[in-house]
């Protein structure tokens, strides 16, 4: 019998309960699930939370439909889309999500000092210039902000990362246009993300994987501040 183990929003608490089900070896790759009448039942919620519930279970992959014999979990139940965990229903948190760019991302700055190529530093250094000539236009400023990572992480020539870059740019969107906001209320202006851009783009292009890292971090951490953001030491 299925039951609600976490005081999650009441879709994600369907979706964690069937979930726990698939772990604990009680629904079975490509065994049927019950219907929506029958979930719905059995947890207490509302056949349209279920629905919405086995909706994102199947966006993930963890489940499949076949045309009038209902839902069916996978042969991949762990699911194929990643998502960063909610609690209570709230999005993710922005401090641990800055963290984890803190880690990736001074790493990718190291590779890409290393493997960059003409065409990446070409990328880089025009994303700077949209940087500097829009830096009174937030939105067009935080476009090439993210233009200007992304140059990096295609610069560390591996998929993997673009990828987990690419679903991170789109978490932090609205971070990053807020940063840029909180920027233009300083005295500096956007001055000191500029030139904290540019030491990153000299390092990379100097070819010095060292200071590339380092500069990367000085630049996450100072960006994380313009959050009102404090991220733990790394060593």
């Amino acid at each position: 019998m299925l039951e609600l183990q976490r005081p999650d929003s009441l879709v994600m608490r369907v979706v964690n309960a069937i979930r726990a089900e698939i772990d604990n070896g009680q629904l079975a790759p490509e065994s049927r699930l019950p219907t929506e009448q029958q979930l719905a039942e059995q947890l207490n919620v509302s056949r349209s939370v279920v629905r919405e519930a086995i909706a994102q279970l199947k966006a993930d992959g963890v489940l499949t439909a076949r045309r009038g014999l209902g839902s069916f979990i996978s042969q991949t139940p762990a699911g194929t889309v990643f998502r960063f965990p909610q609690t209570n229903g709230r999005r993710p948190d922005l401090a641990q999500m800055f963290e984890v760019r803190l880690w990736i991302e001074t790493q990718a700055a190291s590779i890409a000092a290393c493997r960059r190529d003409a065409g990446d530093l070409q990328r880089m250094k025009h994303a700077l210039q949209q940087m500097h000539d829009k830096r009174t236009d937030l939105e067009a400023a935080a476009l090439a902000d993210v233009e200007f990572h992304r140059a990096i992480a295609d610069a560390s020539k591996n998929d993997y990362f673009v990828a987990f870059h690419d679903f991170l740019r789109n978490q932090l969107a609205s971070a990053r246009k807020t940063a840029w906001e909180n920027s233009a209320r300083i005295a500096s202006g956007s001055t000191d993300a500029l030139q904290e851009h540019e030491a990153l783009y000299q390092a990379i292009c100097d070819g010095d994987a060292h200071a590339a890292a380092a500069t990367a971090e000085a630049h996450l951490r100072a960006a994380a501040k313009r959050l009102q953001l404090e991220l733990p030491a790394t060593h």
